[in-house]
């Protein structure tokens, strides 16, 4: 299942959403899942504060430490998503600002 389109042509305004990280309230989760359940609502929360919806997301940069989360932000990402296809990059990268995080995900919404 594709969740990504090559390109996508936005006018604006934009709405650029900051890298948002896995920890609510210090707490900071052991798991893939949990903590893209918590990125994910912080993203969707961000847009519904600025009266749009996750169909208007244009650009998603995903960032993960492993490889072995590769399913899980699949399955995370494509049902957050529905059928909204943004452009969108996935890094591996060797590690977050926090050495707990696993993933951090930000985001461009049009309005």
């Amino acid at each position: 299942m594709v969740m990504y389109s090559p390109s996508v042509v936005a006018e604006g305004p934009l709405l650029l959403i900051s890298g948002q990280t896995p920890e609510q309230e210090t707490i900071i989760p052991n798991n893939i899942e949990a903590q893209l359940d918590i990125v994910l609502n912080k993203i969707e929360d961000i847009i519904v504060s600025n009266q749009a919806k996750t169909a208007n997301i244009v650009k998603m940069n995903i960032f993960i430490t492993d490889t072995a989360y590769l399913a899980a932000v699949r399955k995370k990402v494509s049902a957050f998503l529905a059928d909204t296809k943004p452009a969108m990059t996935l890094v591996v990268v060797a590690g977050l600002i926090n050495e707990l995080y696993m993933a951090e995900i930000d985001a461009t919404v049009q309005l």
